[in-house]
């Protein structure tokens, strides 16, 4: 096997993983082979390609994340108390980190195959559970890097200080989050079991992210905005905020306003990651025995009854074979715990997001009269986040963890395969987009009145519209039959980057009509012939 250079660097730290009870030998022999495995594609069924090195899509990956770590580096040169600055700096970085941490990642904590397989030839579970964690970390950190390498480059007008503050600080970060997150599961895995084990699982994914998207809110009003510039007031409630914690270091080191709070909040930046590392190396028995509790595949059964949506589907699809695809991938999407656990976090972002955008545009003068100024303001398009968020589903509907399966596409007597495609968007449609579109449409009714319902009309066929162009820019790959890999959340940044042009010009017109409900109404028919004379073209699918 390759000796990495990465682990040349692991062995700097050798002393460390030996004090705490670790095998270093054995532990850096299973992360190597991680690695190994890591730089190979899985084969593909259809296209029957042979297993070859594949390091490109992690090195794309890579520049993708460079080029988001672009926008918040300008962050870094703000004017500004340090704290303001590296607090929203943190809490861009930490959003982010998590939210590939557990859409990619988090199968990776959760692994029981390892155990299975590693302990049976007498490896121990620290050691094995260690390498579970040095694994993740080596490609957080990479990931880490690629987004603050700009940020780095911003800092050294700063000096050697900042630089290596900064760097330290991404590291206890990434640190922090794989243990908390770690121990979070752990809680979930001590309570719950079978079935509603999973289900937590996925919930819990979905409530982590949002508070650490909500928080980040928080921390923009933990600053007051005067005269053109951003002015700190420390406040005791500012200890429960993460990104302050590290962002206190930088105004010790610089000695600006250096008051107990910023005391505090710096101890905490050490203190915290020390103690979470320590009770991680505690409970990493009972966590890994708690993983066992993933092995139970108990399956209650449903009724056999023709179930609501497949009623829906000969409603929604003529097309005998194209309801035939409709079923059977609504119906992984239902089982499927994996797959939720790579998009549903996304889909709480794209029902919620709006919401917290619209939060922040709160002024502190009364929550009726808040309330009020929404009803006849334009706010509504915060809906189109929404649209926005929901692209990826088109580009992950091509992953599995079962991709072996694919093989029953060529055995299959498929007529067309359009048919597939159509009945894939449908049900991805019908199955997720729809329900999240409803909760958000529901709290903008509330909120904005019911004059806003066309306008959901409008935004709404917008969704379908832009999902077809997103499918039609996209690679057209049979659905589950791709292997997931642990840099997939580019994809979905592609796909976000590839989105925004068209959202931004169905925006642009709806703006443009929203003046008159008349012409809002006329948009609406427009999209609507729209779909139905472009639909054939754009899922006519030959090879």
């Amino acid at each position: 096997m390759k000796d990495f250079y990465i682990l040349k660097i692991l062995d700097l730290f050798k002393g460390i993983y030996q004090g705490l009870g670790i095998n270093y030998e054995i532990m850096r022999l299973i992360v190597q082979s991680k690695l190994t495995m890591d730089g190979r594609r899985g084969q593909n069924i259809l296209n029957q390609e042979e297993e070859v090195k594949d390091k490109n899509s992690f090195y794309m990956s890579l520049l993708i994340y460079a080029v988001v770590g672009v926008i918040s580096a300008p962050i870094i040169l703000m004017d500004t108390n340090p704290i303001i600055k590296m607090s929203l700096y943190f809490s861009f970085f930490m959003v982010l980190i998590l939210s590939v941490f557990i859409s990619d990642f988090s199968s990776v904590i959760l692994d029981i195959n390892d155990k299975d397989i590693i302990v049976t030839k007498g490896v121990d579970l620290k050691t094995l559970n260690a390498a579970k964690f040095t694994h993740i970390f080596i490609y957080i950190s990479q990931l880490s890097l690629a987004i603050c390498i700009t940020a780095v480059i911003a800092g050294l007008r700063y000096g050697p200080k900042f630089i290596i503050l900064f760097l330290l600080s991404i590291i206890l970060i990434d640190i922090l989050m794989i243990i908390i997150t770690a121990l979070m599961y752990f809680v979930i895995l001590k309570i719950f079991s079978g079935e509603k084990l999973k289900d937590m699982i996925n919930a819990f994914q979905i409530l982590f992210l949002l508070v650490f998207i909500v928080g980040y809110q928080f921390v923009g009003r933990a600053f007051t905005f005067v005269d053109f510039n951003f002015v700190y007031k420390p406040s005791v409630w500012h200890v429960l905020m993460p990104p302050m914690w590290f962002a206190s270091n930088f105004n010790i080191i610089n000695g600006t306003n250096v008051d107990s709070l910023i005391k505090v909040m710096s101890g905490l930046s050490i203190v915290i990651p020390i103690i979470s590392i320590i009770a991680y190396i505690k409970l990493i028995p009972v966590f890994e025995n708690n993983l066992q509790k993933l092995s139970d595949n108990t399956y209650k059964s449903k009724r056999t009854k023709e179930t609501i949506s497949q009623k829906m589907s000969k409603i929604i699809c003529k097309n005998k074979e194209e309801r035939t695809f409709f079923n059977f991938i609504y119906d992984v999407l239902s089982k499927d715990r994996e797959f939720k656990t790579k998009i549903y976090p996304s889909l709480a972002m794209g029902a919620f997001m709006p919401f917290i955008m619209l939060v922040s545009f709160y002024d502190g003068n009364g929550l009726v009269q808040f309330l009020d100024s929404l009803k006849g303001s334009k706010n509504y398009f915060m809906g189109y986040l929404c649209v926005l968020m929901s692209q990826s589903i088109i580009t992950t509907l091509k992953f599995s963890a079962q991709y072996e399966a694919a093989w029953i596409y060529d055995v299959l007597p498929i007529k067309e395969k359009s048919n597939v495609y159509k009945g894939m968007f449908k049900a991805s449609i019908y199955k997720l987009i729809l329900p999240v579109f409803i909760i958000m449409s529901m709290g903008f009714i509330i909120l904005f009145g019911t004059n806003v319902i066309l306008h959901l009309f409008v935004m709404f066929v917008s969704l379908i519209i832009t999902s077809m162009v997103t499918f039609k820019l996209n690679d057209k790959i049979m659905p589950f039959s791709k292997e997931y890999k642990n840099t997939n959340s580019s994809d979905n940044i592609i796909t976000m980057f590839k989105s925004m042009f068209i959202v931004g010009i169905v925006v642009a017109i709806h703006f443009l009509v929203s003046k008159s409900m008349l012409m809002t109404l006329i948009y609406f028919i427009v999209l609507i012939l729209f779909i139905k004379l472009s639909w054939n073209k754009v899922f006519n699918i030959k090879d």
